[in-house]
């Protein structure tokens, strides 16, 4: 298997549980000390990467707009997903919140002229469906 598949396979399988792990938070505790405690653990995270990559990341520093508005919407999202959790079974938002991958490849179409064969058209849209029929 190709590295970047393993690391996607790890990434999802962790996202998963993060989102698990969330719905007991949820279960525990309001909603903003919540997303605190999230934070806590997202700068620890921040923290021992920066350690480990601190030359990497400073030389030749300049700020990336682009990865700002990536960490914003990401932050964003997580504040709105905790506070879905609040409401609803942890399978329909975790299931709806699963339909990002439709808007990026949407947006990479229409920006980056991305273009996707039949085969991958195919798989986007009965992903889709299958979360509509999940959700609904």
């Amino acid at each position: 298997m190709e590295r970047w598949f393993i690391l996607g396979l790890l990434a999802v399988f962790l996202f998963g549980l993060g989102s698990f792990l969330g719905k007991f938070a949820s279960n525990s505790d309001i909603s903003p000390r919540v997303y605190f405690f999230e934070v806590v653990g997202t700068i620890t995270v921040f923290t021992t990467f920066f350690l480990l990559k601190k030359s990497e990341i400073l030389n030749g520093f300049s700020v990336n707009y682009y990865a700002i508005g990536m960490g914003l919407c990401w932050g964003i999202g997580t504040v709105l997903f905790i506070f879905a959790l609040e409401n609803s079974k942890i399978s329909m938002i975790t299931t709806l919140t699963a339909l990002y991958p439709a808007i990026t490849i949407i947006l990479a179409y229409i920006f980056l002229a991305e273009r996707l064969d039949t085969k991958e058209i195919v798989g986007v849209l009965l992903a889709m469906v299958a979360i509509f029929l999940i959700v609904k």
